[in-house]
């Protein structure tokens, strides 16, 4: 006897739903994939971060160790000379909100080497400082910076009075002096300090050193940094573009708190 055979297929019922099912898991697995490469790229940018930090730890260590132990206070008014570090405040726009009083430039003197910084809003785009100009130091035509290095024994750095255009003046250096600590292009991602903070060093007679506890902030340009934070320090993705940034998924801070001892060499 003859087979017959079923010439029965799927009815368009059937067919929807095996599409729907597919572009579902297509769906599902395609956001899967991106938040993994989303993860990735920030662990990426972390490490790059931690690696950069502690070089940056290294170097100032290194700049303190043979530093004078005689040292004057910590500048706790810009106002006040003779100090061994300056840090100036201004607000900054974000995401559509204006975070008040937001360290954005400053300086460090350890006695042997100056160090001087701009915060990563005058680099990630747009006008994020509000009524504030980048420092600048007077006889170095390297252009804007993010941190710079100078030989500086008499701390003229910090005894210098900024003008209105954030100006360290009065110091004598030629552009071979400047070393360029953080460069714009250091790694994968463009990286910047928000914040250097020096406390008040400890002296001790009997071994004619200071000790110094110090700690800075170091992040990403990119992303939209809010340091001033309590929760997330990066802006929300929604908010980038009112924020004038981008590239939440490169974005990224970390703190450093560290100690350094001058000898008094």
């Amino acid at each position: 006897m003859r087979k017959i055979r079923s010439k029965r297929g799927f009815t368009l019922v059937e067919l929807s739903l095996s599409i729907a099912f597919i572009a579902i898991l297509s769906i599902t697995i395609a956001l899967i994939i991106n938040d993994a490469i989303s993860t990735y790229r920030r662990g990426l940018t972390l490490n790059q971060i931690n690696t950069v930090g502690m070089d940056l730890v290294d170097d100032i260590r290194a700049a303190i160790q043979n530093s004078p132990a005689s040292i004057p206070s910590v500048c706790k008014d810009e106002d006040i000379m003779g100090c061994i570090s300056i840090t100036k405040r201004a607000d900054v726009e974000l995401g559509g909100e204006t975070i008040e009083d937001v360290p954005v430039l400053g300086a460090f003197c350890t006695g042997r080497y100056s160090y001087i910084w701009n915060t990563g809003y005058f680099f990630m785009g747009g006008d994020a400082i509000v009524d504030a100009e980048q420092a600048k130091l007077s006889g170095y035509d390297g252009g804007s910076f993010r941190l710079i290095k100078i030989r500086d024994d008499e701390r003229a750095v910090c005894n210098s009075e900024l003008d209105s255009e954030n100006v360290f003046d009065g110091i004598d250096v030629a552009g071979e002096d400047v070393v360029t600590v953080l460069l714009s292009d250091d790694g994968a991602n463009s990286l910047a300090l928000y914040d250097f903070s020096v406390f008040e060093p400890a002296i001790s007679d009997a071994n004619n050193s200071a000790f110094y506890s110090m700690s800075f902030i170091l992040g990403t340009v990119q992303g939209g940094v809010n340091v001033m934070s309590n929760g997330n320090f990066c802006t929300a993705p929604e908010d980038l573009e009112n924020a004038g940034v981008e590239n939440f998924d490169y974005c990224a801070i970390n703190k450093f708190n560290f100690a350094a001892q001058a000898n008094g060499g």
